[in-house]
């Protein structure tokens, strides 16, 4: 079991133990205390902590493997239930005796009550990936944990991201108890363990007057399109009039404006083998934000490289495939 998680984070601060009466017995890096101090004690996350007898906790089995004694029921049990189903799935397949829920001790060298204590963190397929060493995840299967937690929005921390020692095995609650998030992301996933909707692309609005990288790309996928025109890097009357045509095309409204809805429908997916104006509009957007790339049109294998890089930096599914997220965060 890993035996340090970091003191601090960005929504929970360092938590240390509150003594009862019967003080505490460190023994083989486990704890034992009196009942009035388990009952008093809290974990790092702020989270009540105590023996199983103490903590209310519930089975969680996944695929191979069954964490032993569990972990806290209700919100939490669906929240890293989420978590590692979608790791099995998508990450890697977790093994039989490789994974661990609670269990009451303190985080090595310190005072502090780990978040296992609390039945509030998972470690999954611990000895494949031990405490203190990085890169013990490939870059794909890196790119699904992110895109795990970010589905989480930020209620699920990853030991991967501590500043300090890194613990690549370990998924902890970041959120204190009531927190709302915690409830509002069990009621999306709904309890069954499913992946929550998405969240909603976040396009940027470009319209007449405007100049720049956005408009080079909007030129470039309207010529994609099939429809002529100079790519300039400036929104002016023939771009506006290029964007009101193929708005009416496509049943938008026809203002001119590329809001989300034009984007959504302006933009084509694009990947490893593919050519014309819409690589070439990502080759020059790539460049843009620091992946330099020729534009010429063509999406080999320095470009899908190039778009990997990028969609890890943004925390995207790095699939090398600029689809519609990649093209937002690509404009934005």
């Amino acid at each position: 079991m890993c035996e340090l998680h970091e003191t601090t984070s960005p929504a929970v601060g360092r938590r240390t133990l509150i003594r009862g009466a019967g003080g505490l017995l460190l023994g083989g890096g486990l704890l034992s205390a009196t009942a009035t101090a388990a009952q008093a004690a809290t974990s790092q996350n702020g989270w009540s902590a105590g023996s199983s007898s103490v903590v209310p906790l519930s089975t969680l089995s996944v695929g191979a493997a069954t964490f032993p004694a569990g972990v806290r029921r209700g919100d939490v049990h669906v929240v890293l239930g989420y978590v590692a189903r979608r790791f099995d799935r998508e990450v890697e397949a977790l093994i039989k005796g490789w994974c661990w829920g609670h269990s009451y001790r303190v985080i090595s060298g310190s005072t502090s009550l780990s978040n296992h204590s609390s039945g509030t963190a998972i470690d999954l397929n611990a000895p494949r990936h031990p405490l203190g060493r990085s890169g013990t995840f490939s870059a794909t299967q890196r790119s699904h944990i992110r895109s795990i937690l970010n589905s989480c929005n930020g209620v699920v921390r990853w030991g991967g991201d501590y500043s300090g020692r890194k613990d690549e095995m370990h998924f902890e609650i970041n959120v204190r108890p009531g927190d709302p998030r915690l409830a509002a992301l069990a009621k999306r996933i709904g309890g069954g363990g499913g992946t929550p909707a998405p969240a909603p692309i976040a396009w940027t609005t470009v319209k007449r007057g405007a100049s720049g990288f956005r408009v080079t790309a909007i030129q470039h996928l309207l010529r994609q399109r099939g429809y002529s025109l100079a790519v300039d890097g400036s929104f002016g009357p023939t771009t506006q009039s290029r964007v009101i045509t193929f708005q009416r095309a496509r049943g938008l409204a026809a203002d001119g404006v590329v809001g989300p809805r034009t984007w959504s429908a302006l933009v084509v997916s694009v990947k490893r083998g593919s050519t014309g104006q819409a690589v070439v509009a990502a080759q020059k957007l790539l460049t843009h934000h620091g992946y330099s790339l020729t534009a010429d049109g063509v999406f080999g294998a320095m470009t899908a490289t190039k778009t990997q890089a990028f969609q890890q930096s943004r925390g995207l599914t790095a699939d090398e495939v600029v689809g519609a997220r990649t093209w937002a965060s690509l404009t934005a």
